[in-house]
């Protein structure tokens, strides 16, 4: 994985749906390289569960980690990151591959909320929200009671109600 999938811009207020034609249908539970555009398959390594790769030593062994010993793959429709250890975090899609890391956090959904994971896929405080954007300036908006709109011709989709607010490093609401 190149840093700069681990890093980008991010717009504030429309999602991207769209994910490239070239990734495999949903139903297939094995994993899949992020290497375009033929994403080859990862032998050793199946989704078990949603949110659960079943991963062997060989197959961890095949990954390339990033400085931060990251890597990501994709199985079953889900962008995983992945340790050399074998920790595992199912994170968002977000502009056709898993979502960024911004200021050193990532967003997964756990048991139906979103929270935000370091480096070390750890939670980096209660996942608790029902979306959020990633942190800028040690400052990211989330939203409870939100949901999402009808997708335009490109497959964005807005968020529509709920109440909008920010949240500092520690997960705590701001004025």
């Amino acid at each position: 994985m190149t840093s700069a999938l681990r890093t980008g811009a991010w717009p504030a207020a429309v999602l991207s749906l769209a994910m490239l034609t070239a990734i495999p249908a949903a139903a297939d539970d094995r994993c899949h390289l992020l290497e375009l555009p033929q994403l080859p398959v990862l032998e050793g390594c199946r989704q078990v569960a949603p949110g659960t790769l079943q991963i062997s030593k060989a197959a961890l062994s095949r990954l390339e980690f990033d400085a931060d010993g990251i890597a990501a793959v994709y199985a079953s429709g889900q962008h995983y990151y992945l340790r050399r250890d074998g920790s595992q975090l199912p994170v968002i899609s977000y502009d056709n591959g898993p979502d960024y890391f911004s200021e050193g956090l990532t967003r997964a959904v756990v048991d139906g909320r979103l929270g935000y994971y370091d480096i070390h896929l750890q939670p980096a405080f209660t996942a608790r929200f029902d979306w959020g954007w990633p942190f800028e300036n040690g400052v990211a908006e989330v939203c409870d009671g939100c949901r999402l709109g009808t997708p335009d011709s490109d497959g964005h989709t807005s968020l529509i109600g709920g109440e909008r607010y920010r949240i500092d490093r520690n997960g705590q609401r701001l004025p």
